[in-house]
């Protein structure tokens, strides 16, 4: 009799929490990038990005994840948050809801100190067994996250269903449940602990009521970062975003990129002033000390940084060929190859391509962007203006003979960072009155605007 009434005190403590498990909205998707805008040949998956859902009439309810290699997200957002009998007072902690819950077969569990302290993280099942020790040991202030992949203290993996998951310190202790959905066999790797970055917000409360509004942003390293409000959420949906893939370079600058065929373009011109080790490339703004400078430099159009705002800088060649490197870690000038196979992906035969001076059809058109800055004429009047993403601007040039500064709004002049032959390389020109490309080389003391190329 007192093991079948133990039997059913489980089973109900079973049902209840498994209730509130279900009571959570899933919200799940693919994070991809931009690569098959325009003309790329293809979207990739952003991997580590933090997606955040936020309902926009309490901002204090937030809800995270983190994409994993295929660019998957799954987040919980649950629509009444009843009082958990396993937790206790936070004080000094926060313990965050595992993130995906259910899961299968690993899960990541957040918490946060206000305090550097010695904790120790657990895994229990509903009988009170001790599962698995995640972490035992000193604790910085700050946040912390551990994984746990379905497996006990001896490396077996351990059999569908609730398990509460507890983290305790100097003076407090807190506990939360979590479901695994399949069980897992065989020996698994010792989670770690380890700082993340940015506030995840508990969503321990009492009787709350979420709405049905939220707002939906992703962050992360080298991508733009996307919002979407008024996002409707009342019941578990998938919600694919697709972000633009992003460069910064050493000032800070941040570039958005896009994908021509399988080559990543800058998507605006370079206005850095460091080299990539963080040494100055110098400015020269005198007329006669650019006409005889044999190292790089930079300038703005009639030095203005206006113009450089808009523009970005002009350099001449040393400082393109400069082995400090004028791009950032992943990124270099492109070669005069590299830019004839953007050319022919943009409908340019090859014969076309190996031309020298203006040849092709169209491609200039397609390359420039902004119409209000051009000049109107062939180049704009394309039916194709701006079909490429590259948006090229028409930043002028700076003459190597005298320094005087020439054509802002008419022509865009681009270096290759490839040497014809000695004082001269090889360039690129878009003009508003032509809707091909000019192929030619110039005076490697000429100033002309850079577009950069990932590796």
């Amino acid at each position: 009799m007192f093991k079948r009434k133990q039997f059913s005190m489980l089973t109900i403590c079973f049902l209840m929490l498994t209730q509130n498990l279900f009571s959570q909205i899933v919200l799940e998707g693919v994070v991809t990038d931009n690569g098959a805008e325009y003309l790329g040949n293809g979207a990739e998956p952003v991997a580590g990005a933090l997606v955040t859902v936020t309902d926009q009439s309490d901002a204090q309810r937030t809800f995270t994840g983190y994409t994993d290699d295929q660019g998957h997200y799954a987040i919980e957002i649950t629509t009444t948050v009843v009082d958990d009998p396993y937790s206790g007072n936070p004080g000094n902690f926060m313990l965050h809801q595992n993130y995906p819950n259910p899961f299968n077969p690993s899960t990541v569990i957040g918490y946060e100190l206000t305090k550097p302290s010695h904790i120790t993280i657990e895994i229990y099942n509903v009988m009170g067994q001790k599962v698995r020790t995640l972490f035992d040991g000193y604790q910085a202030a700050g946040p912390g996250r551990v994984m746990w992949d379905a497996a006990n203290d001896l490396g077996q993996g351990v059999p569908a269903g609730v398990y509460i998951y507890s983290l305790r310190g100097d003076g407090f202790n807190m506990n939360k449940k979590m479901l695994l959905l399949d069980g897992r066999q065989g020996s698994v790797h010792t989670a770690t602990s380890y700082p993340v970055e940015g506030n995840i917000s508990d969503v321990h409360a009492v009787k709350k009521q979420l709405s049905d509004q939220y707002t939906l942003t992703v962050t992360g390293a080298d991508i733009a970062a996307y919002e979407q409000q008024n996002l409707e959420i009342t019941g578990s949906m998938t919600v694919d975003v697709t972000v633009t893939r992003t460069v910064t370079d050493i000032d800070g600058n941040v570039y958005t990129t896009v994908k021509i065929g399988d080559q990543w373009w800058t998507a605006e011109n370079l206005k850095v002033t460091h080299f990539r080790n963080g040494e100055e490339i110098p400015e020269v703004t005198d007329n006669t000390a650019w006409t005889g400078v044999s190292t790089g430099a930079r300038c703005s159009y009639d030095n203005s940084e206006t113009n450089a705002d808009t523009y970005g800088y002009l350099y001449n060649w040393y400082a393109v060929n400069d082995s400090r490197s004028i791009a950032p870690e992943g990124w270099h000038v492109p070669t005069d190859e590299e830019w004839k196979q953007l050319e022919m992906y943009l409908g340019m035969s090859q014969s076309e391509a190996d031309k020298e001076d203006c040849r092709g059809t169209n491609e200039g058109s397609k390359l420039a962007g902004n119409a209000s800055l051009w000049e109107s004429g062939a180049l704009t009047s394309n039916s194709e203006f701006g079909s490429s993403g590259i948006s090229a601007l028409p930043g002028g040039y700076r003459e190597m003979w005298d320094g005087y500064f020439f054509s802002l709004g008419a022509f865009a002049y681009f270096w290759s960072s490839t040497e014809c032959d000695i004082n001269v390389s090889w360039s690129r020109a878009m003009r508003y009155d032509y809707s091909n490309v000019d192929r030619s080389v110039y005076f490697e003391r000429s100033g002309f605007s850079v577009r950069l190329v990932r590796d």
